[in-house]
């Protein structure tokens, strides 16, 4: 097609065509971008996240692929193309390839509904997988109930690492399997063990009067039960999980569905502040079960019975059941663990690139069932990618942009290293990358921004970002904090000499009270903080993949 004239069309055609000619290629712009940022979605992503449902995100597990599901949904939804090379990773580390980026996304599950199932193959070249080394169920575990069909391993049981070995007896449900006689409590009392298969209820009686009330005593730890029921003779332990309680207005919602499969723990959430549980001394075949695998075993609603010993404060007994087979076996595995990565296309700059960052990981569940829910780490730094990604592909930017969430965070910047290890692009197109990691807590008006000792000339970038449109963001910390600045995962783009920011909700770190506990839940989230800094984030990335010069590399 020849070029428009415009002598021939007149000076006004031609200007109007222009504009509209850039509009599509650059997209709707700065003010487009900006407005799209909305507290509604911020929190619908935050809750879903922080969820029981999800169990803490630990690296691996099924939590962490949900929430891996969820981060590709709105890539997808927000016009982001996965990595070129994407589909080459996943074959590599994964051996089978990944569906369609095309396929239709299944409809987003509403605020505290129950999830879909992981589907890994949907969509699945915007999952980044990269491997790490861990306790892994291995086949030859078993659970059958004697002369019958064996339980399926994943869908009704898993092993308990640590807790292996074979055993068979008749079955005993043994309640919590709580001996606790400061409580006046215990499951044990008067029962026959020796020899049997004790089938007890993770945690422990909810019950306003006993153990800590609503806070989980230490006489819920698995391991404190493992060591009474040895003690009592026991051959080895089913352990039934419960689903989170509902509470409060939420208690009209129905409980959560069955998973497509069992989680296995690989390992266990630990705490700022509060030692771990001690090992069990002694060693037993331990499985964990679903409620409906127990139900089958027991020939009874084990979480109703949980519900009578809830009202009553007293042990149920039943009757002994059915001969089971009980083999426990873990193995050492790599197992492939994902990022999540998603592109925006630049319009100018194409062949340049803005890192945007943030881990979705945090800690998983502890001995005592626990949940880190990890609202503010980092529920709040990953809601806050969503919105971004979607923000920066509506406005255009002149660069390309990478988003990427992080797992392994919370293990050693696990995730971003190995992104960092095989780069999707040249490691000298990377003019940028900034990181968002605890956005939630403090002041709403405040935001610490760590880098700056390193990229002395992005703050000239930050002042102007706080100009260009108010975002909340009144209180900049910058400069100050160093200590934190090697605990997150910008740390691994520095060390390839990568101009990084850090966006943290405040200093110290010591302010936060909740930091690495079960505490850290979405309610304690501030709201509007996370809002201010998710659009004072935007103001600073739009800077960086629209201007024309680059920052230097970092200093050290």
């Amino acid at each position: 097609m020849a070029a428009l004239d415009p002598r021939r069309h007149g000076l006004a055609s031609f200007i109007v065509l222009a504009l509209f000619a850039h509009a599509v290629r650059a997209g709707g712009g700065f003010a487009t971008g900006y407005d799209s940022i909305r507290a509604t979605e911020l929190v619908h992503d935050l809750r879903y996240l922080a969820s029981p449902e999800l169990e803490g995100r630990d690296t691996p597990s099924v939590g962490l692929e949900l929430a891996a599901r969820r981060i590709v949904e709105r890539f997808d939804d927000a016009g982001l193309v996965p990595a070129p090379d994407s589909e080459l990773v996943w074959r590599e580390l994964r051996g089978t390839p990944p569906a369609g980026a095309d396929e239709p996304a299944p409809p987003r599950p509403a605020d505290g509904a129950p999830a879909p199932a992981p589907d890994t193959s949907a969509r699945a070249t915007f999952l980044r997988p990269w491997k790490r080394e861990l306790p892994a169920p291995d086949a030859a575990s078993k659970l059958a109930i004697a002369n019958g069909a064996p339980f399926e391993l994943g869908v009704d049981f898993v092993p308990v690492a640590g807790q292996e070995g074979a055993a068979a007896g008749e079955l005993v449900f043994a309640g919590f399997g709580i001996d606790a006689r400061t409580e006046k409590y215990s499951d044990l009392d008067g029962l026959k063990l020796r020899g049997k298969v004790a089938l007890v209820v993770a945690g422990e009686p909810e019950h306003p009067r006993a153990f800590d009330g609503p806070e989980v005593s230490p006489a819920a730890a698995l391991w404190r039960k493992i060591d009474a029921l040895a003690q009592a003779g026991s051959a080895a332990v089913l352990v039934v999980r419960r689903p989170p309680p509902v509470k409060g207005k939420d208690k009209k919602k129905p409980a959560p569905e069955p998973r497509a499969r069992l989680a296995f723990r690989h390992t266990w959430a630990e705490w700022v502040g509060s030692p771990s549980d001690p090992e069990p001394k002694h060693r037993l075949p331990v499985l964990e079960l679903s409620p409906a695998c127990a139900a089958k075993l027991l020939g009874e609603d084990v979480l109703a019975l949980a519900d009578r010993i809830d009202r009553a404060l007293k042990p149920v007994r039943l009757k002994e059941g059915a001969r089971v087979e009980v083999e426990s076996r873990v193995r050492r595995d790599s197992i492939a663990i994902d990022n999540v990565v998603g592109l925006v296309r630049g319009s100018e700059l194409p062949d340049e690139y803005v890192v945007v960052g943030a881990h979705y990981d945090h800690v998983g569940v502890d001995e005592r069932g626990r949940i880190g829910f990890g609202a503010d780490d980092n529920a709040s730094g990953t809601s806050a990618l969503l919105e971004l990604a979607e923000a920066v592909a509506s406005a255009g930017p002149r660069r390309s942009v990478y988003f990427c969430a992080f797992s392994g965070e919370e293990d050693g910047l696990l995730g971003s290293k190995a992104f960092c290890a095989r780069l999707p692009v040249e490691r000298e197109t990377i003019v940028a990358m900034v990181n968002l990691d605890m956005i939630g807590r403090g002041d709403a008006d405040e935001l610490a921004v760590l880098g700056l000792n390193q990229n002395p000339s992005l703050e000239k970038v930050l002042q102007r970002a706080r100009a260009l449109r108010p975002s909340g963001v009144t209180k900049l910390v910058l400069r100050q904090g160093e200590e934190l600045f090697q605990r997150s995962d910008h740390y691994s783009f520095h060390e390839l000499g990568i101009p990084s920011l850090f966006f943290f909700e405040g200093l110290p770190i010591e302010r936060n009270k909740d930091y690495h506990t079960w505490r850290d839940t979405f309610e304690l989230v501030d709201q509007d903080k996370v809002l201010h800094t998710t659009r004072f984030v935007f103001n600073t990335v739009w800077l960086l993949s629209n201007d024309d010069d680059r920052p230097p590399k970092p200093r050290g």
